[in-house]
């Protein structure tokens, strides 16, 4: 399998979790009414899955480096589609949030294994190259999940179609698995070991480079969480935006993770990731200057904020892709653990960060869009210090060096 393949493959990898939770969106209302649960029972099925693909990623980063990335694929998606099946033929609401907590489970495998195997097989601004072009094959997941889970609810599909779709898309993984290399140069035998963790651990907030764009990372990813969980109740509350129109208007920022993606392959090779993360957070931060000044002006729509969404989709992915790469570039003897971390770390911190944004914003567009100003801006400072911090200390260790 060439680069390229191995790297597309990883994308698609990356993809399986947000296709999961986004196709189920548009299918709450017939889920509920089918299951006789609460509206919010039924949000479960979200929640629950993103819980445990949080925490499947601690078990799967460290298998994946006792046992190697290609077992740990197998296994995670083999669950995967056991959960699937369970949802399948599930016939209650407590059954079916099981089900989905063994798709999270097995979910969890795939951004591990993903971002392991690129950092096994590049390193430096290749590493941070392949990490943008995989981060770019993910964007199918948030583009076509809402738009796959609209059409089925037009046609008048079952919910349970919906689970099809994603039996379908692990299967065609597990398939395409036959032709990927094991990446793993040498397995840690003693990887679940208490002394192997804790060692792993201290090396990881050890480097200074890996601790502070792990912390970048979850407060960037605070951003996405934030516009998950708060756009919709804005969309409909402001301008009763709902259903079809508001999963077209979701899915264009997917267009734009896209081409964001597009530029970061080129502006890593001409300038460098961090660099190349400051631009992104520069156009994020403008563009919700932008929205807060049309709000402000009486001259903001539900329209007018996707399009803003669009623009800073273009950014987002940028930052994070990037923190990825330059979290994971120091850490190559344990890239499972350090991509399992990074991210738990994120889907941890993210969600806890945002719950108190959106409890500031509620459904008000102008507050909405200040959360999500003041969050960009601080990770554009944070970009903007690091050379500094870096130039800093490479200066303090050459000092001491010369000392000796």
């Amino acid at each position: 399998m060439s680069d390229r393949a191995l790297t597309i493959y990883c994308g698609l990898l990356l993809a399986i979790a947000a296709f999961s939770i986004d196709i189920t969106l548009p299918f709450f209302a017939q889920i509920r009414e089918a299951m006789d649960a609460t509206a919010g029972t039924t949000h479960a099925i979200v929640t629950l899955n993103i819980v445990a693909l949080g925490f499947g990623q601690l078990f799967f980063g460290t298998f994946s480096d006792r046992f190697g990335r290609r077992r740990t694929i197998r296994v995670g998606l083999s669950l995967y589609l056991a959960g699937t099946a369970l949802a399948l033929v599930a016939q209650s609401m407590p059954v079916l949030l099981v089900a989905r907590v063994l798709q999270g489970l097995g979910a969890s495998a795939a951004p591990v294994t993903a971002r392991a195997i690129i950092r096994d097989r590049f390193q430096g601004r290749q590493l941070a190259q392949q990490m943008a072009l995989a981060s770019g094959i993910f964007s199918l997941g948030p583009i076509l999940a809402p738009l796959i889970g609209v059409a089925l609810v037009e046609v008048g599909g079952h919910w349970r179609l919906i689970f099809v779709a994603m039996a379908v898309v692990a299967a065609g993984l597990l398939i395409a698995l036959r032709r990927v290399p094991e990446t793993l140069a040498v397995p840690q035998m003693d990887a679940a070991s208490p002394r192997r963790l804790w060692a792993n651990t201290k090396r990881l907030f050890g480097n200074a480079q890996s601790r502070y764009f792990l912390l970048l990372s979850g407060w960037v990813m605070t951003l996405i969480v934030t516009i998950i969980a708060n756009m919709p109740r804005v969309m409909e509350q402001t301008w009763g935006i709902t259903g079809a129109w508001f999963a077209v208007l979701f899915a264009i920022h997917g267009v734009g993770i896209i081409i964001g993606q597009i530029l970061n392959h080129r502006l890593i090779h001409r300038i460098g990731p961090v660099a190349s993360a400051a631009w992104a957070a520069t156009l994020m931060t403008l563009t919700f200057a932008t929205l807060g000044a049309l709000h402000l002006g009486g001259l903001l729509t539900g329209e007018g904020l996707a399009v803003g969404m669009f623009v800073f989709a273009i950014g987002y992915l940028i930052v994070y892709s990037n923190a990825a790469s330059m979290t994971l570039e120091p850490q190559g003897e344990i890239a499972g653990f350090t991509a399992a971390f990074f991210g738990f770390f994120g889907q941890v911190v993210a969600p806890t960060l945002a719950t108190v944004g959106i409890l500031f914003a509620g459904g008000a567009p102008g507050r909405f869009v200040a959360v999500l100003f003041v969050i960009s801006g601080v990770a554009l400072a944070a970009l903007l210090i690091w050379p500094r911090l870096a130039a800093s200390r490479h200066t303090s260790e050459s000092a001491l060096g010369a000392a000796r």
